[in-house]
């Protein structure tokens, strides 16, 4: 049996999840009410079941249900994530306990970096060594330029842009953005070149040549981190005459509560104080065209 173990952020079942997540975050310290109070709100102002954690089952139902298929032997997809429960190292001792032949690890974010993909696959190896096994482990990973998903993204870019007025379209900048990492540049060199990377194969398949990158979700000084913010680049853009912006996020193809607040609620905010006509792209999610890239990226790398 092969296993395809889905990796993520975060995976909330319950609003009565948030405290447990935040404390987490916070290294097992409980944050201070006011922080609770805030995080909870946002969660709630979205009006949905944290997305996150509801996508990606669902994307996890349809990945096994699909690469059995066209693999035409079993597969097993299973979820994890690194601030909730299941936790990378529950489900790695369900995937050995279960039978599992091979394991396949991919991380649900296309970016590469030593934060997140990085440490993704080392608390598997760890966990694996652990439990003294010897199941085989492939890492799925740079998965960044696969053809299938640059597509759904200037897909969905083609479609921010067209809702744009007629008017300020030609002086429309698209703003790809990406979580902040730690550190100074030299510290994130492979992070930013796969990042720019992508924004350029995207970029090329919407047909649009006005583009920047820009940051989100930075954390708080004294740590250094990855700059610009989206909303430097947004005022920046309204003082060299920019008509309008077109945010299109290329860390997080799965909604979730910071992304929203990030790309959609602060930048429009930002945009319209400036007099800028703002629209964001639409996220992958479960979308029957990113399921179909998933399923080839998947079982091309398992073939």
């Amino acid at each position: 049996m092969k296993a395809v173990l889905l990796l993520s952020y975060a995976s909330l079942q319950s609003i009565d999840d948030v405290p447990a997540f935040y404390t987490h975050l916070f290294h097992g310290k409980k944050p201070p009410p006011e922080m609770m109070k805030a995080a909870m709100s946002r969660f709630r102002s979205i009006g949905t079941a944290d997305p996150l954690g509801s996508v990606t089952s669902r994307l996890a139902a349809a990945l096994e249900q699909r690469l059995s298929l066209y693999l035409n032997e079993e597969v097993r997809v299973y979820q994890a994530a690194k601030h909730t429960s299941p936790f990378v190292e529950e489900t790695t001792r369900q995937i050995v306990a279960e039978g599992a032949t091979r394991l396949y690890t991919f991380p649900m974010s296309p970016l590469y970096s030593r934060t997140g993909t990085a440490a993704y696959h080392l608390r598997v190896r760890k966990k694996l060594a652990s439990l003294d096994t010897e199941i085989p482990v492939d890492e799925i990973d740079h998965w960044h330029l696969y053809p299938a998903v640059v597509q759904a993204l200037g897909r969905r870019l083609r479609t921010a842009l067209q809702w744009i007025s007629a008017a300020n379209r030609p002086k429309t900048t698209v703003l790809f953005t990406a979580h902040s990492q730690p550190g100074l540049p030299s510290a994130n060199m492979e992070f930013i070149a796969a990042f720019r990377e992508m924004a350029a194969a995207v970029a090329a398949e919407a047909c649009w040549n006005h583009w920047r990158l820009a940051y989100r979700s930075a954390g708080s000084p004294p740590q250094k981190w990855l700059g610009p913010d989206v909303l430097e680049a947004i005022r920046d853009i309204a003082a060299t005459e920019g008509k309008a912006v077109v945010v299109c996020d290329l860390l997080s193809l799965i909604e979730n509560v910071e992304v929203v607040f990030d790309c959609r609620i602060h930048s429009h905010n930002e945009a319209s104080s400036y007099g800028l006509e703002f629209a964001a792209t639409e996220f992958l999610n479960d979308a029957a065209d990113y399921v179909n890239a998933l399923v080839g990226c998947i079982a091309e790398r398992m073939s």
